[in-house]
């Protein structure tokens, strides 16, 4: 059975979600504190992989701005808190015709509901079945449902009666013996199940007997099991080697799994220890611990399972836990993930979703919250569903809470909402760049004319040109992108920078860490090309082929041409000349616009532009830089 709609309400902060789809894998995406921990609890309990976790309380779980209203309102019907649309798959339709007998089933599409009530609620269609025969009051074709009757409304979940408690359900029951069997079991995993690196055996047996057992516990049962043994057995201090030594084995695979798609440590391995509590442990002071403690192969080193690292201990506890649930339910699972990788670094938040990816999507459907942009694949976009609490603003001017709602596309205009998938497709944009193209990120389009040209006038004269693997971008503030490039790219040799350092900042490269991003993208200060430390491209033409070229640029007379009125300093950058010469001299002349004299360059002739003074010395200055950036390739 495939989920593919559903909705929630009346749960939590959730009034009502509003129905909406859902995909192979399903990011719910939002705020901290917007619902999406509670859209995946909500339908975590219409079937969950522990049977005591599926009621709905009304004491804890009811909008609390409704609850004493709802509960006082005695003979009212039960609230529905979950309404899910299933399709039944052919490996299903052969199952339930194999028993109910052939054409038995009349649609695919079955609605099931849960909430304050005891059991499911099932609506589907049925014809008389071979093996079972028609249902009460059933035609050739019979919709089947359960009918909610009028229930008696307590205080709590467990006072509310089934519409159908004392009188007869053949239809729901026929959809509870055939169908439920069908629906897959859901696996809901949360950082409150990580298993604890110290266990107190004596309080995890009272935790037991008194039906409280907490997520850690039941994880750490769980890998109990996988060993082939039981808390029980633990007590048995004599036989603690022996056990041990089967719950390392059981450990073993699961650690190679988590090798290959945890990068950052990989030499990891898990042992156990079973002893006696000492004065001042940790967790008790009598009685037996069970510890758990991660070793690094590579130093030796070893350190209690909680003072591992987070992604080590997420990993390792969801494998025990799923490990355990395949092995009782199968592969009919449905898997819930609360904020997966909550606290990692970003590098293995990618691996967590690879894993996702790779092995869970390919068997399971899979829904996860998050708000990590590094959790949010930018290549499946249309799996993302947004989540915000939403108010409105009434005619009278009040503001209107409408609680959580669930955008069946991408349909959020809040911008915190919507900002891990903007910087997850920011990331995307940045990795197209790096894998598919050399990229000379420059400031100006005027550094693009200027680079091309005296690259393929070097390249007539048979000397070094740029190499045409390399694309010329115009980027504007460099220093940002060039550091971004050097953070985000899984390979930042494709990227080369012609750095100007301005006036403002002319020591950012001086910043360790922006340095050392920009580094991983070869970054180019151009002043060590051209000499004033605030250079530009221009300043690689050089002052007196610059001021040439801007006087035929701009047809100048000669008694205003820049080059034989100008004083140019040596450590200004020439460009700063050039517009304060224009700005003293408003009257007679336009404003100055760098693309003009680049322009003029690309279109004149070439031997025209090579007897500007100056232009033998810029040809030299262009080869160098050439030559370094060629060098990358």
């Amino acid at each position: 059975m495939k989920l593919r709609r559903m909705r929630v309400m009346n749960f939590r902060c959730i009034e009502d979600s509003t129905e909406f789809s859902v995909c192979p894998v399903t990011s719910f995406v939002g705020k901290n504190g917007a619902g999406k921990t509670s859209l995946l609890e909500a339908l975590y309990k219409l079937n969950p992989d522990v049977e005591e976790l599926a009621n709905f309380d009304v004491l804890m779980e009811y909008p609390r701005a409704r609850r004493r209203e709802y509960q006082k309102q005695t003979g009212r019907e039960p609230d529905d808190a979950l309404i899910t649309t299933w399709e039944l798959e052919d490996r299903d339709v052969e199952k339930l015709e194999s028993v109910m007998g052939p054409d038995a089933l009349k649609s695919r599409t079955l609605v099931i509901k849960r909430g304050y009530y005891p059991g499911r609620q099932w609506t589907g269609s049925i014809g008389p079945g071979d093996a079972i025969g028609p249902l009460d009051g059933a035609d050739d074709e019979t919709e089947v449902s359960a009918i909610k009757d009028e229930r008696p409304t307590g205080k709590g979940s467990q006072e509310m009666q089934s519409p159908v408690a004392d009188s007869p359900r053949g239809d729901n029951a026929s959809f509870e013996r055939f169908v439920a069997p069908l629906l897959p079991k859901l696996l809901y995993f949360s950082e409150w199940h990580i298993m604890e690196g110290r266990i107190s055996i004596d309080a995890l047996l009272q935790r037991r007997a008194k039906g409280e057992l907490t997520g850690p516990d039941r994880v750490f049962l769980a890998l109990l099991e996988l060993g082939g043994t039981s808390v029980e057995a633990l007590t048995t201090i004599e036989r603690s080697e022996e056990l041990i030594a089967d719950l390392e084995d059981a450990a073993r695979p699961i650690t190679a799994e988590i090798a290959r798609y945890w990068s950052q440590e990989r030499d990891l391995r898990v042992n156990f220890h079973l002893y006696s509590a000492r004065a001042g442990d940790p967790v008790t002071d009598h009685g037996l611990v069970f510890e758990t403690r991660i070793v690094n192969t590579r130093t030796d080193l070893s350190l209690n399972f909680e003072e591992r690292s987070t992604g080590f201990v997420w990993f390792f506890s969801f494998l025990v836990w799923y490990t355990q649930v395949h092995r009782r339910h199968g592969d009919n699972l449905i898997i819930l993930l609360d904020d997966p990788g909550l606290g990692l670094h970003a590098k293995a938040q990618w691996d967590l979703l690879r894993y996702i990816r790779e092995q869970l999507a390919s068997r399971y459907q899979v829904l996860y919250a998050t708000h990590s942009p590094f959790m949010i694949d930018p290549e499946r976009m249309e799996w993302v569903r947004t989540v915000e609490e939403i108010t409105r603003q009434t005619q009278d001017g009040r503001l209107e809470y409408l609680g959580t709602k669930v955008g069946d596309e991408v349909f959020s205009m809040d911008h915190d909402t919507l900002l891990p998938l903007q910087a997850s497709l920011g990331y995307r944009i940045m990795q197209d760049l790096t894998e598919t193209k050399k990229l000379l990120l420059v400031e100006k389009p005027a550094d693009v004319l200027y680079l091309q040209w005296f690259s393929s006038r070097l390249n007539e004269r048979g000397r070094v040109g740029l190499h045409p693997s390399w694309t010329i971008v115009p980027c504007g503030d460099l220093v940002r992108l060039a550091a971004l490039a050097g953070l985000l790219a899984n390979d930042a040799s494709g990227f080369a920078v012609l750095l100007t350092l301005s006036e403002v900042r002319p020591e950012v490269t001086g910043h360790r860490e922006i340095s050392r991003m920009l580094e991983r993208c070869h970054v180019f200060p151009l002043h060590k090309y051209a000499g004033p430390a605030t250079s530009t491209v221009e300043d690689l033409l050089g002052p007196r082929m610059y001021l040439a070229l801007t006087d035929d640029s701009y047809n100048l007379p000669r008694r205003h041409r820049l080059s034989r009125t100008v004083e140019h300093a040596a450590d200004e950058p020439i460009l700063k000349t050039v517009h304060s010469a224009f700005a003293a001299r408003q009257a007679r002349l336009a404003n100055f616009d760098p693309m003009v004299p680049a322009e003029y360059l690309f279109r004149s002739n070439h031997r025209r532009i090579e007897k500007l003074p100056g232009a033998n010395e810029a040809f030299t200055r262009f080869e160098t830089l050439f030559s370094g950036v060629n060098d990358i390739l």
